[in-house]
């Protein structure tokens, strides 16, 4: 962490040292050279620490699967397939509340599509994440395939005799969950 108070002296030093610096017209000693570079390095770690962007490191590949992981229950099952299953059986979404049929297909489809861009990261990890890989190919693909049936067929409030299992998505989903949390730990 940056401490204000050496931030301000140092800060200070570099003012002084320009103003030695800039006083004498004549070739800059070893001394003003080296005052200078300091001045500089004091300028740039200002300029970093007061710069967001520049403090951001890259994820890694454990925390971009755990952020799809994510994604996986909040986007695509708990407000997707979870409300329209208890759409298609109590008229309501998942907390009894009412809600928007095709609205939450539509929103579905837009979680679909970063699943998409999801796919794209996971097919490119290297041979190390082979097993999350698999998981992750049944897990998608399953995803697709209840989309379509809802994109093909929607369901009707309260229509017990319409079928859209989601057990194997939830298997994979855990399988994923857990696949990838084991990956932390390692």
């Amino acid at each position: 962490m940056f401490n204000r108070n050496k931030m301000g002296v140092w800060i200070g030093m570099a003012a002084v040292l320009l103003l030695v610096s800039a006083g004498c017209a004549k070739e800059q000693t070893d001394e003003e050279k080296l005052a200078e570079a300091i001045k500089n390095s004091i300028a740039n770690s200002v300029n970093k620490a007061a710069d967001p962007a520049a403090k951001k490191e890259e994820p890694t590949v454990e925390s971009k699967l755990s952020e799809i992981s994510n994604f996986i229950t909040s986007s695509i099952w708990n407000e997707g397939f979870v409300n329209i299953g208890w759409y298609k059986n109590s008229g309501t979404g998942s907390t009894g509340e009412k809600i928007d049929i095709d609205f939450t297909i539509d929103r579905l489809g837009k979680a679909m599509e970063k699943k998409a861009e999801y796919n794209t990261y996971i097919q490119g990890l290297d041979a190390k994440y082979d097993n999350v890989k698999q998981v992750w190919a049944k897990l998608s693909n399953e995803a697709d395939i209840l989309y379509k049936q809802l994109k093909e067929n929607k369901p009707q409030a309260n229509d017990k005799s319409y079928k859209f299992d989601t057990g194997l998505f939830k298997q994979y989903s855990e399988a994923f969950k857990d696949d990838v949390g084991a990956l932390k730990t390692k």
